[in-house]
């Protein structure tokens, strides 16, 4: 045993921003918006944010493989998220997706628009 002090918490947390290295900026410990920015929204019923990342990639390739097929429902829009701009932490994005995690689909084929994020949940 040392005997150096106990660690005792500070009343309220602060975030250090200068730890974290370069992708601090995108992880960060906070929720919600950080700034206000409309989405575009196109033509199809259905309206992927993302980016060229291995989960990006995968809802893309599963809409390119079922329209392939040929699904019309599986026409879409997609709209390019630059996570290291913080593009994710737009009050737009973050209505779609909560946890500001790409991708996130907006699906407006019906009555009210439905919202799916996280790509396990975009393929299913």
């Amino acid at each position: 045993m040392t005997d150096a002090p106990a660690y005792v918490p500070p009343k309220v947390w602060t975030w250090n921003k200068e730890n974290g290295g370069q992708f601090a900026n995108i992880n960060r410990p906070i929720a919600g918006p950080t700034h206000d920015k409309v989405l575009p929204v196109g033509k199809h019923p259905l309206q992927l944010y993302s980016l060229a990342t291995p989960n990006g990639v995968k809802v893309t390739v599963m809409l390119e493989e079922l329209l392939a097929l040929g699904h019309k429902g599986a026409e879409y829009d997609a709209w390019l998220i630059k996570i290291g701009n913080g593009d994710q932490f737009g009050s737009g994005f973050v209505d779609i997706n909560p946890n500001s995690k790409i991708p996130a689909l907006m699906d407006r084929s019906g009555p009210e628009p439905i919202r799916v994020f996280e790509s396990g949940s975009i393929l299913f």
